[in-house]
């Protein structure tokens, strides 16, 4: 923090314009090393400074993310437009190789243009996060906002408090929150906390400890405000004597009046075994690529696909995986024939001569649906009735994932819901 303010005097001082070119020189009073120096940014995203990476300097980095997925410059943007304070975040370290490792930050205002910040490394402190437990995150995270609305507040906040619940898996639990005062409305481990205003304190580094508190992010519940999100926070671990750890935690508005919340250790997500089984059914299928058009929305299209392409990930189950292509018709992630990707399969047909991208793109274009194809079985070598879902994950893309169900007559047949 004191560095910052250093900083915050130097442009003071000397103006705008003499305070960027110092803070982009990497021999300057404000670089030490690799360990610390001070990054700028306008509040349209544009970096100003950072003089560890020139490259970056006048590119517009707003939509960039870390490693797990976490907006990066929106999240600190939205900090500093409230004045400034801390933030975690991962990014690659260049004492490490550039190894993605955590980070502590402090940003601050310079005026209502731009602001700076500096940060230190928490090296120690795992924080990258397994596509198996961001997947596991946003499904825990997305049947509760949806059996919320299904079954009223009331009732889903009581299979939230059950510590005996479906809601509760181990040290993955729920807590709720509501807008307008950030009272408590669910907290399985901490029953004597539902129903108070909370408050909570600062952790170890001087950050939010818990997803209630104002500081940090402006709020993780301005997160939620905002319909969904990611946040970084520090909440003592129960298996680890209560010490304090690092949680990366996925927030979704259940209405106007509430949200709701969960988190994941890294430590835990690292131990963490999964076995998923390939969905058997057309009601599986639709949930599979449900999750991974979620999955898609809250981690950003690069982690999505890199982790779509990834044959040990959660995305292929046997021979069932989630492919994905843009409206233009390019393919952007076909997990078992790589060297398509990046090329125009809209002439793709099958053996009927049916244009099938083109008809899942028409399907996905007005939302999602089931589109029902023969195609050859790799497992038989013969052409086999297949069923597809597909759905769009924003203008610009959409996935979907098929299976052989061994029925049906094997003609072309599309619903859209």
């Amino acid at each position: 923090m004191e560095f910052a303010e250093r900083a915050l005097e130097y442009v003071r001082e000397n103006g705008k314009e003499r305070a960027l070119e110092e803070f982009n020189n990497k021999s300057g009073q404000f670089v030490v090393g690799d360990l610390r120096y001070v990054f700028a940014y306008d509040f349209d995203g544009t970096c100003l400074a950072h003089p560890l990476r020139p490259e970056s300097v006048g590119e517009n980095l707003i939509d960039l993310r870390d490693a797990n997925g976490f907006l990066l410059v929106r999240n600190l943007n939205r900090l500093a437009s409230q004045g400034g304070g801390f933030a975690y975040y991962v990014r690659p370290n260049p004492l490490h190789q550039d190894a993605p490792e955590l980070k502590l930050s402090y940003v601050a205002r310079v005026d209502e243009d731009w602001w700076l910040g500096t940060g230190v490394w928490l090296s120690e402190v795992p924080a990258v996060f397994s596509a198996d437990a961001l997947l596991d995150l946003v499904s825990f995270v997305d049947g509760a906002v949806a059996c919320a609305r299904e079954r009223g507040k009331e009732k889903a906040l009581e299979a939230f408090n059950d510590r005996n619940g479906s809601f509760v898996d181990g040290n993955q639990y729920l807590f709720a929150y509501d807008f307008d005062e950030n009272r408590v409305l669910a907290h399985p481990f901490q029953p004597d906390l539902v129903g108070k205003v909370r408050r909570g304190g600062l952790d170890i580094y001087g950050f939010a400890m818990d997803p209630s508190v104002e500081t940090g992010l402006g709020g993780i519940r301005e997160v939620a405000r905002d319909g969904t999100g990611l946040v970084y926070y520090m909440y003592p671990d129960p298996a680890s004597d209560m010490t304090p750890a690092i949680k990366l935690g996925y927030v979704r508005a259940v209405d106007d009046d509430w949200w709701l919340g969960s988190g994941i250790y890294a430590k835990e997500a690292e131990e963490a075994e999964s076995s998923r089984e390939p969905p058997a059914s057309r009601e599986e299928l639709a949930a599979f690529v449900e999750a991974a058009a979620s999955y898609a929305r809250v981690y950003g299209r690069d982690i999505a696909i890199e982790d779509f392409m990834d044959l040990e990930g959660p995305f292929v189950r046997e021979e069932v995986y989630i492919f994905a292509a843009d409206f233009n018709g390019t393919s952007l992630a076909l997990p078992f024939l790589p060297s398509a990707v990046g090329t125009n399969r809209l002439d793709l047909q099958n053996s009927e001569g049916v244009y099938i991208n083109r008809e899942m793109r028409s399907i996905a274009k007005n939302g999602s649906g089931f589109f029902e194809y023969l195609w050859t079985n790799p497992l038989t070598g013969e052409a086999e009735p297949k069923t597809s879902y597909v759905t769009k994950v924003d203008d610009g893309w959409w996935l979907g994932a098929g299976i052989y169900l061994g029925d049906g007559d094997g003609s072309t047949e599309a619903s859209i819901s």
